[in-house]
């Protein structure tokens, strides 16, 4: 509009109008065109004030929705108050008194009212979150793909082998590979979207139960299930009432009746979910205990006439309690899906398999349940009505300045810097970990690997952590550099061996004498190095312990490493074998012994006449083998194929013999000296 106003006032102020006409022969034509543009002017000044108008009535009716949002929103902040300031006084009857329902409505148009009324809000909530849906269902789709593909590859193989290993380690997803992936994925899959409408977090976590009785129906007794059946039915019910936009005192006697058969059920119960670790059972067990509680006050609160508290206690009680079984199944499932992933490429057997499991299990599940605990102590609090007043409070503490010394701080400031140093920490930790993973699915390649380049990566992830924890807390760090240049006395006198190692674990990083999954000997100690850290690094020996090893000790002592550039390993044997033997044909027997598939031929095997012994001919035995790992079978498997050709041959192998020469014996002489003594007559 504003465009065409100056559009029509340059027109009208253009010079051209105020040029004369010398030729009277072109006048008519002008005066014909000055009229035509006249009137054309006129047609754009009276469309643009029809637009006008148009535009000023819709601004009217915009002013006015704006209006009818305002008033509608006061209406439901004074409709709240008043409802929390009458939370705790009767609104209805005692349970025993006769009364009346004061509601011309009946609860099935209620409810399909609300039902309706909800599903379109649902809806436009989608609609309005396009992407963030389209990038969900992407994600569950290839989620979805990688998962059936290795799960049937997977069984395919441990079908060939008949052995236990990767396959064996699933529960969830073996049976519901589809339901385990949206149950796994859902609760964070919802990050994505921003909640405007109750509706939606409702749809979902109905869904989410739904599925959750699924799985439990394919995996548990039918007992179990059967009881969460009801308590699914119940859940359900709870739910749809939660979103009615009118209190209904219709629905008093069926939140009487589902509360007590929800508290039949829990209190009856003797199979708890199993799992194992013991805090798992005992969260299921607490939040068990937690909806009995609130069941019991729902109840008491109902026949005491207060329908609203009981509604929000026995909502809060049963959602409680649904939520926190689908939330145990998404950090089951959510930990075998990336167990599939990374397991998925590697050849292992069963133990192997287990210990995996287990290591992914225990460094997964405490981020998962972090995450998992904050989800439904939320949804806790929203059932309660308490979401907003806990987090305004929480949000005025945390912001609240606060002073020491001549420096001001908020609480929120410090928990945010420790939280992400934390966070920085989990991150670091399990990146060095699932790297280490793919160097042991590697080890024949060395080249290949990170090895201790994990410990740059680990310093990286933590030093840019913090950086990041310290700008997002608003921390000058000017004054951090000044408290280092403080610590540092300290550090040069009393932590001289701490920084020695911290540097030797930088020599290691950048020189790699080392690499995770290399065979080593420091001093007395052998093993496998299982991690390069940052301070010490952990070598897992053959005997199955694990040796903390600092950093300082690898670089000042000897070190042996038989995998730096390869795992060939050089095999030593020492036959002895009799001074008669025929030494041409014990050393035919050895060379044949050694023509083996697992044998190197190059370098070739060599057998050597090496000593004189005292009681035999000593041939020393060389032959290599492809990886350190089969060493010791192979040398098992040629000295009982030795023992066994030189058996066939006659070849005798000596071992030490002692003749004993008996001289005299004392107590035999003696004796025959007394029977010497002896009168023939006796």
């Amino acid at each position: 509009m504003g465009y065409l106003d100056s559009l029509l006032i340059s027109i009208r102020t253009d010079d051209y109008f105020k040029y004369k006409i010398r030729d009277s022969l072109l006048l008519p034509n002008y005066s014909l065109e000055i009229n035509l543009l006249k009137k054309n002017i006129q047609s754009i000044d009276s469309t643009i004030f029809r637009q006008e108008l148009q535009a000023a009535r819709l601004q009217s009716r915009l002013n006015l929705s704006i209006i009818q949002i305002e008033e509608l929103k006061d209406y439901v902040e004074k409709s709240k108050i008043a409802l929390e300031k009458s939370i705790f006084k009767k609104e209805i009857n005692f349970i025993w008194e006769d009364y009346s329902i004061p509601s011309p409505k009946s609860i099935f148009s209620i409810t399909f009212e609300s039902l309706e009324l909800n599903w379109k809000l649902f809806l436009i909530q989608i609609g309005m979150q396009k992407i963030s849906a389209i990038i969900s269902a992407l994600i569950l789709l290839v989620t979805f793909y990688l998962v059936i593909s290795t799960l049937k590859k997977l069984k395919k193989d441990e079908n060939e082998t008949n052995e236990g290993g990767v396959f064996s380690r699933i529960r969830f997803l073996k049976k519901n590979p589809i339901i385990g992936v949206i149950l796994g994925l859902t609760p964070l899959l919802l990050l994505l979207f921003e909640i405007s409408y109750f509706a939606f977090m409702t749809f979902s976590l109905a869904a989410q139960v739904i599925l959750a009785s699924i799985i439990i129906f394919r995996n548990y007794e039918k007992l179990i299930f059967l009881k969460w059946a009801v308590g699914v039915i119940v859940f359900l019910f709870f739910t749809v009432s939660n979103l009615y936009w009118e209190i209904a005192y219709q629905e008093r006697m069926y939140y009487l009746i589902g509360n007590l058969l929800i508290l039949a059920v829990l209190v009856g119960i003797k199979t708890k979910f199993k799992s194992e670790l013991v805090e798992e059972t005992r969260l299921i067990t607490w939040v068990r205990n937690l909806t009995v509680l609130f069941l019991v006050l729902a109840t008491v609160a109902n026949i005491l006439g207060r329908f609203s508290l009981s509604k929000i206690l026995s909502i809060a009680g049963i959602s409680s309690f649904a939520y926190a079984v689908v939330l145990y199944f998404f950090v089951k499932v959510l930990t075998e899906i990336i167990f599939l992933m990374i397991e998925k490429q590697k050849n292992v057997d069963y133990i192997t398999a287990y210990l995996n499991f287990q290591e992914i299990q225990r460094r997964l599940r405490n981020i998962l349940v972090i995450v998992a605990i904050f989800i439904w102590v939320a949804l806790l609090l929203q059932n309660l009505s308490l979401n907003k007043y806990i987090l305004g409070s929480l949000t005025e503490f945390m912001d609240q300045e606060r002073k020491l010394g001549d420096s001001t701080f908020t609480f929120g400031s410090l928990f945010l810097f420790a939280g992400l140093v934390y966070l920085s920490s989990l991150i670091a930790n399990n990146v060095s970990y699932f790297i280490s993973l793919n160097d042991q699915n590697i080890s024949s390649a060395p080249q290949k690997k990170l090895g201790s380049s994990v410990l740059i990566i680990r310093l990286g992830i933590l030093t840019v952590g913090f950086f990041i924890a310290a700008t997002a807390a608003k921390i000058p760090l000017d004054k951090i550099a000044i408290v280092l240049g403080a610590l540092s006395v300290g550090i040069g006198f009393g932590l001289q061996t701490i920084i020695n190692n911290l540097v030797s674990g930088l020599i290691l990083a950048f020189e790699k004498p080392i690499q995770i999954g290399d065979d080593i000997e420091v001093g007395n100690m052998t093993g496998k190095v299982k991690e390069v850290g940052i301070r010490a690094s952990k070598i897992l020996a053959y005997d199955g312990s694990e040796i903390v090893v600092p950093n300082g000790d690898l670089l000042s002592q000897s070190l042996i490493n038989w995998t730096l550039s390869n795992k060939r390993r050089r095999v030593e044997l020492i036959i002895g074998v009799a001074y008669d033997s025929d030494m041409k044909k014990v050393k035919e027997l050895i060379s044949e012994v050694l023509k083996n598939d697992k044998i190197m031929k190059f370098p070739e095997p060599k057998v050597h006449m090496q000593n004189f012994g005292d009681s035999s001919v000593d041939f020393r035995v060389l032959f290599w083998v492809e990886s350190m790992d089969i060493y010791l079978d192979v040398r098992n498997e040629v000295m009982n194929n030795i023992f066994e050709s030189f058996l066939e041959n006659g070849v005798e192998i000596p071992f030490p013999k002692r003749d004993l020469y008996i001289k005299s014996l004392p107590e035999l002489k003696k004796s025959q000296q007394e029977e010497n003594k002896k009168s023939p007559e006796e």
